[in-house]
């Protein structure tokens, strides 16, 4: 009994304490921008169905970016399938004069060069036929000259009785044995011959060797000229009106190639193929492009044309993605916000797309780059 009397004389005394220590409540304050009065409202678990919320540091972290839909005349009307090709002066084939033997190989693979420089001497083979009959050849010839200075010896003795014109016919038949007889010892006396670089630039890859023999009219080496590109393309009957006057040209690496360059027109050819029904569009590249591409590159073929007409909204091309298989666009509304917009996109290039219908206004910002990752959160928010 006087156990209990103490535990309820000690709960009492603890109990004192505690009203004296803490301290009497005080009004609570909310902070700025938030509510914190009124009635809670209880969360309804469900994420918002047409935008998708990403806070500044997962922006910054997945390097989103946005630009401004605006309204333009400039807009693609075509894409052709091209391949790069050297232009006039750009490349330059070295072929064999004459069948021989490679005596002397002055080029290296990769060796810059410029036109007229000596790359090879080919010292000219004739088989047994061959000498047989260069051998032959100049026998008739010496005998020739004998013989055509012999009479034009005895024509110089009786000269005052002989004809005038007889003197003048052993002469030029004279002449002429020893032009022929020349021309028959130098070939046999000297069959070496040296080729030149037709135009200036960087020697081709080549697997020519010192002493090798080489056939007449076989291809010895390439000499290219990067700086002198062109790009030709087939252009189809049904493409033909899509080339306005005036058009500008891009050309733009396949899937996987980066770079593009601007090209000039150079020929639109009124020939047209039989086989394919189509036009040769030739372009001269700009020469930023000369270290982008190469000979023998497919490429493709931006047309761009300047509409006559009204302006037209356009988004940055990488600005547009797909929702099951729908065009959108995610337009920046607030700092941490980005809101699907469905579109109909238009024509486009590598660039800008044009938008033919959608909820989107010009000063809108749009989403250029970072649309994969918004799209990846939306679809699984």
């Amino acid at each position: 009994m006087k156990t209990t009397h103490k535990f309820l004389a000690a709960t009492a005394a603890l109990g004192l304490t505690l009203t004296v220590l803490l301290p009497p409540p005080a009004a609570l304050w909310a902070h700025g921008g938030e509510d914190h009065g009124g009635a809670a409202h209880a969360s309804t678990g469900v994420a918002m169905t047409d935008a998708v919320a990403l806070p500044k540091e997962s922006q910054f972290l997945f390097g989103v970016r946005t630009a401004l839909a605006g309204y333009s005349d400039t807009y693609n009307r075509l894409t052709l399938y091209g391949t790069v090709a050297s232009a006039a002066g750009g490349e330059g084939r070295v072929v064999v004069p004459q069948t021989g033997r490679i005596v002397s190989l002055l080029a290296k693979v990769g060796q810059p060069v410029r036109a007229g420089q000596v790359l090879a001497v080919v010292d000219q083979t004739l088989d047994a036929t061959q000498q047989i009959g260069l051998s032959t050849e100049r026998a008739n010839a010496q005998a020739e000259l004998r013989a055509a200075q012999q009479d034009y010896a005895r024509l110089q003795t009786i000269a005052d009785i002989a004809a005038r014109k007889d003197v003048v016919a052993a002469e030029l038949r004279l002449r002429q044995a020893r032009q022929n007889a020349g021309i028959l010892n130098g070939q046999a006396s000297n069959r070496r011959v040296a080729i030149t670089s037709p135009i200036s630039g960087t020697v081709d890859v080549f697997t020519l060797a010192l002493g090798q023999q080489v056939t007449q009219g076989d291809e010895l080496l390439r000499v290219l000229n990067p700086g002198k590109l062109r790009v030709e393309a087939q252009v189809f009957a049904q493409d033909l009106d899509k080339i306005p006057a005036g058009a500008q040209f891009q050309v733009e690496g396949l899937e996987g190639q980066t770079g593009s360059a601007p090209a000039r027109l150079v020929v639109f050819s009124n020939v047209v193929n039989p086989v394919n029904q189509a036009r040769q569009l030739v372009l001269e590249l700009d020469p930023t492009g000369t270290n982008l591409f190469r000979a023998g590159q497919a490429v493709n073929v931006q047309v761009l044309g300047r509409r006559s007409g009204k302006k037209q909204l356009v988004v940055p091309t990488s600005a547009l993605t797909d929702l099951n298989g729908k065009p959108v666009v995610f337009v920046h509304t607030d700092p941490e916000t980005f809101k699907v917009h469905y579109v109909q996109p238009g024509a486009a290039n590598g660039e800008q797309t044009v938008l033919l219908g959608g909820d989107v206004n010009e000063n809108d910002r749009v989403v250029s780059v970072g649309t994969y990752q918004l799209k990846s959160i939306y679809l699984n928010q």
